[in-house]
C-alpha cells in the first residue's frame, strides 16, 4: 500500500506538470478532476498504510478527510461541511470503489451547486451523512446551492463512472431536491462477512 500511495503521488505530478503546459481550458479542467480522483485513491492508500488492520477501511474518517481535503483544495472558505458520520468499517477491497464514489459525489456538488470556483465569496452547506441499516448503509452528499438536474449530468464522464463504480458495489444511487439544492443518496450492501463490520 505504501508503494501504491508512492506511485499515485508520481502520477499526480506528472499530471499536474502536464496540465500546465496545456493552455486548451476545457482539456485542463478534465486533468484537474482526474488529478482529484487520483488524490483520492492516494487518500486510501494513505488511510490503509497508517492503519492497524490493511484488511479494514474506517469509511467515516475517510469521508471527513477527503471532504475537508476538497473543500480546502476548492478556494471556498464560505462553504462550510456538516458532517453526520456513522462509524462503519468495510473490507480494503472495497476502499477504491467507494473512495471514488465519495470524491464524484462531493466534486459534482461542489462543481455544480455553488457556481464558478473563482467566486471565493460563495457560502453555503456541504453535507455528508453515513448510515447503517440491517442490510445495508448509505452514503448521501446533500448541498444547498442551485442544484443539479433530477439525474445528474448523465452524460458527463464523472456521472458515467458514478454509474460504473456503482454497478460494481451492486449499490443504487437516487437522486432528490433538496429545496434548494440536490441530495444523492447511494445505498450499498453491507459485506457479507460479519467479521469485518463495526
Amino acid at each position: 500500500d505504501h508503494r501504491v500511495k508512492n506511485n499515485l503521488q508520481m502520477i499526480s505530478s506528472l499530471i499536474l506538470m502536464q496540465s500546465r503546459t496545456i493552455t486548451d481550458a476545457p482539456l485542463r479542467r478534465s486533468l484537474h478532476e482526474m488529478l482529484e480522483r487520483i488524490e483520492a485513491l492516494s487518500t486510501v492508500h494513505r488511510r490503509l498504510y497508517q492503519s492497524k488492520d490493511v484488511g479494514k477501511f474506517d469509511v467515516a474518517d475517510f469521508i471527513r478527510d477527503l471532504v475537508t481535503d476538497l473543500l480546502s483544495a476548492s478556494g471556498r472558505p464560505g462553504i462550510r461541511p456538516v458532517f453526520e458520520l456513522e462509524p462503519m468499517v468495510i473490507p480494503a477491497e472495497q476502499a477504491t470503489p467507494v473512495a471514488l464514489v465519495v470524491n464524484e459525489l462531493v466534486t459534482n456538488a461542489l462543481k455544480h451547486a455553488y457556481g464558478d470556483a473563482s467566486d471565493g465569496e460563495v457560502a453555503g452547506t456541504l453535507g455528508v451523512r453515513l448510515a447503517r441499516g440491517a442490510t445495508h448503509f448509505d452514503i448521501e452528499v446533500w448541498d444547498d446551492g442551485s442544484g443539479m438536474p433530477a439525474n445528474g449530468n448523465g452524460g458527463s464522464f464523472g456521472m458515467k463512472l458514478l454509474r460504473s463504480l456503482a454497478k460494481q458495489l451492486g449499490a443504487v444511487v437516487t437522486w432528490s431536491e433538496g429545496s434548494p439544492g440536490t441530495r444523492v443518496t447511494v445505498r450499498l450492501p453491507l459485506p457479507q462477512e460479519n467479521g469485518l463490520l463495526q
